[in-house]
């Protein structure tokens, strides 16, 4: 629900690739993004094809590592080294808080389980065209309790400001936010702002990606 909420915003046309080995899967990828006159799917493989990549300069690729025969951190690499402007999605069917942050380590921008709704995976493509980031906030939230202070600017966040990291991490919206807390939607938006200009970051849905990658989350 605000998971799905939290994603929404201006669309514009997306050309998607997918690196899947398995051919049902990909045909149901395929149907997924299809449902959306927005995304066009311009071409598909089961294995990294560096040569297509560069040619077909995709906005977004959809890379499942469940299949790979490298590592997580060499496949996003090669992906980038052959098509610098497109945003790596990374698809698993892997709920492991370890697997996910491996690979926004790697400067994924998003983690997305396979059993994410359909409408979900849609807004997250467009989302991440537009520049933002993605982590599942079921992982993400959990990365967030477990959490430690190590980086700069998380040691600057208040004992309320991390509650309400938090909680966006798990995918709240504003008023819910402010419904669990006992706050205001205003008052939970000033401390979402404060937040971000603490993180350095642009959107919400850069606060939990910014988490794994800087060391915020064990």
């Amino acid at each position: 629900m605000s998971e799905h909420r939290s994603l929404l915003g201006s669309r514009q046309d997306v050309r998607l690739y997918i690196i899947e080995p398995h051919r049902l899967v990909v045909d149901a990828l395929r149907h997924v993004y299809g449902q959306d006159a927005s995304i066009a799917t311009v071409g598909d493989s089961p294995s990294i094809n560096a040569g297509e990549l560069a040619v077909l300069r995709p906005d977004v690729i959809v890379l499942d590592i469940d299949g790979l025969t490298m590592p997580i951190e060499a496949a996003i690499d090669a992906c980038e080294s052959a098509s610098p402007q497109s945003r790596v999605c990374v698809l698993s069917a892997q709920h492991r808080t370890r697997v996910m942050q491996r690979a926004l380590s790697a400067k994924a921008a998003a983690y997305i389980v396979k059993d994410t709704s359909p409408a979900t995976m849609i807004e997250i493509v467009h989302s991440i065209a537009r520049g933002d980031y993605y982590a599942d906030p079921r992982l993400a939230g959990a990365m967030l309790r477990r959490r430690s202070t190590r980086s700069s600017e998380a040691s600057e966040l208040s004992g309320r400001e991390f509650e309400i990291v938090r909680l966006i991490a798990d995918g709240l919206s504003n008023r819910e936010i402010g419904n669990r807390l006992s706050l205001s939607e205003k008052t939970v938006k000033n401390h979402v702002s404060h937040i971000l200009a603490k993180l350095k970051v642009n959107a919400r849905s850069g606060v939990a990606v910014y988490a794994v990658r800087n060391g915020i989350v064990n």
